[in-house]
């Protein structure tokens, strides 16, 4: 296998830094960085006012010129010439996964991977390949097909591949590698989603990638100095990348990793052998279903008074909703099922909208109102935002996002609906929405019948 460059991951700082800063691993989405070798084009200087190299100066940008369009433009093609892709395949190499230090940091990682699209229309991921963990010696090697409901993998020791639904591959050893190898601007729901939802963008000339012609786009809060910035070489030959590099430059931190593909193929038939896992001779097959999905509680409970704001500061409240049937999911940009739920709830919310259904997404765990509605506009989200709903999740006791609770009429919670499963979440909230619809006409039909006299005589039998 060919593989070269070195692997890009996402980093946001977070509480956790200060823990890092004393030397303990900095975890960010389950990865764990490890500090990379000397031969790697990273650098990670923790309290340093050093940054790393600026471009050069014809290359640079102020911060001011915001977007260009032609910058724009190269990015938003190669964003569709992935999500048209069909299949796609192509060797890595990612010398430490994350941007700092870590004792249990996956290094080395060498990777193929075969990605084939799904009926629902995500990737089914095969990833084969080895790294090592921290202080060892001798790489592990790994083999693992993964496809948005369970993980499959071999376990040469055990002589047994594995089939697991999420959550419950705690003892696959490689997980920790393969989470840092999913590369979301590739394979993630809104391919080059956060270097689209940038506040600046810039070409930055062309150059050879592994023999390939490429044009590299630069974007970021700000083309240099402190800020955040994500490069992108983008093929001229398929719009496809290949090599993505993130920067973090702060008062903190001054860091980069990249990751190169070589041998990239898009659209080529990907043989069943190479799409997904066969058992080798001699191995035996464990697989786990899922675990069967509790009918969900209709718990009658009152919803607690609250008042959250729109983006434009409008203000939506319990009492504002007073006598309409109301849908709000929690959710957050950092939360791929939710994102990937909001096509079909905007449907949804487009079928109930003759009969007053108020729908909303409520966003939690948020630094800052900008970066929801950058979100909202790359991915065409039309339905109204609350902002900063996280004490309001907490009192409804929502323990994961997405979750959805739909409101009666009489403000009563009457169904909650937590996770995204395409095949039964958007019927869950339809049976709670006619389930509220009913309460509501019921108690509008006994309003409206007539009081029965006093002095009347019952029937005759």
């Amino acid at each position: 296998m060919k593989s070269s460059g070195t692997k890009a991951t996402s980093f946001r700082l977070g509480a956790a830094l200060v823990v890092a800063l004393a030397g303990t691993a900095f975890a960010q989405d389950g990865q764990e960085a490890q500090t990379p070798p000397a031969s790697q084009e990273t650098t990670v200087r923790v309290g340093a006012p050093q940054r790393p190299p600026a471009a050069p100066a014809s290359a640079q940008t102020p911060a001011t010129s915001n977007q260009q369009p032609e910058a724009k433009a190269l990015l938003e093609k190669s964003r569709d010439a992935i999500a048209a892709a069909k299949t796609l395949e192509f060797d890595l190499f990612a010398p430490q996964i994350g941007l700092m230090g870590g004792d249990r940091s996956p290094k080395n990682v060498k990777a193929h991977m075969a990605l084939t699209r799904a009926d629902t229309g995500g990737w089914i991921m095969r990833i084969t390949g080895n790294g090592m963990v921290a202080k060892e010696t001798t790489p592990t090697e790994f083999d693992v097909v993964w496809d948005r409901s369970a993980i499959t993998w071999v376990d040469h020791q055990a002589k047994t591949v594995y089939t697991r639904p999420f959550g419950q591959a705690k003892n696959f050893r490689g997980l920790q590698m393969i989470n840092g190898l999913r590369i979301p601007s590739i394979s993630g729901d809104r391919p080059l989603g956060d270097e689209l939802a940038q506040t600046v963008m810039q070409l930055q000339g062309t150059e050879d990638i592994g023999g390939v012609p490429c044009d590299v786009v630069l974007t970021g809060t700000a083309l240099e100095g402190q800020g955040s910035r994500k490069k992108v070489w983008i093929a001229k030959t398929d719009s496809i990348p290949r090599k993505l590099e993130n920067i973090i430059d702060s008062k903190l931190i001054s860091a980069s990793t990249s990751v190169e593909f070589t041998n990239m193929k898009v659209n080529e038939t990907i043989p069943p052998d190479r799409a997904g896992i066969v058992p080798p001779e001699g191995f035996a097959v464990d697989k786990a279903e899922p675990v069967a999905k509790q009918p969900v509680k209709l718990d009658k409970l009152a919803v607690p008074d609250f008042e959250l704001s729109q983006p434009d500061g409008t203000k939506v409240s319990k009492a504002t909703l007073a006598g309409n049937v109301a849908v709000i999911q929690f959710w957050g940009t950092w939360s791929n099922p939710s994102k990937r739920s909001h096509a079909e709830l905007q449907a949804l919310a487009e079928s109930y909208k003759e009969k007053g259904v108020k729908f909303f997404i409520a966003s939690v765990r948020e630094k800052d109102a900008e970066g929801v509605a950058a979100y909202l506009k790359e991915a065409n989200v039309a339905m109204p935002v609350l902002l900063e709903a996280d004490s309001l999740a907490e009192r409804l006791d929502v323990q994961s996002v997405p979750t959805v609770v739909v409101i009666g009429a009489d403000g009563a919670n009457v169904r909650m609906v937590s996770n995204y499963m395409k095949e039964s979440t958007m019927k869950e909230i339809g049976e709670g929405i006619e389930t509220a619809l009913k309460d509501a006409a019921d108690k509008k039909t006994a309003e409206q019948a007539p009081a029965p006299h006093a002095d009347a005589k019952p029937a005759d039998k």
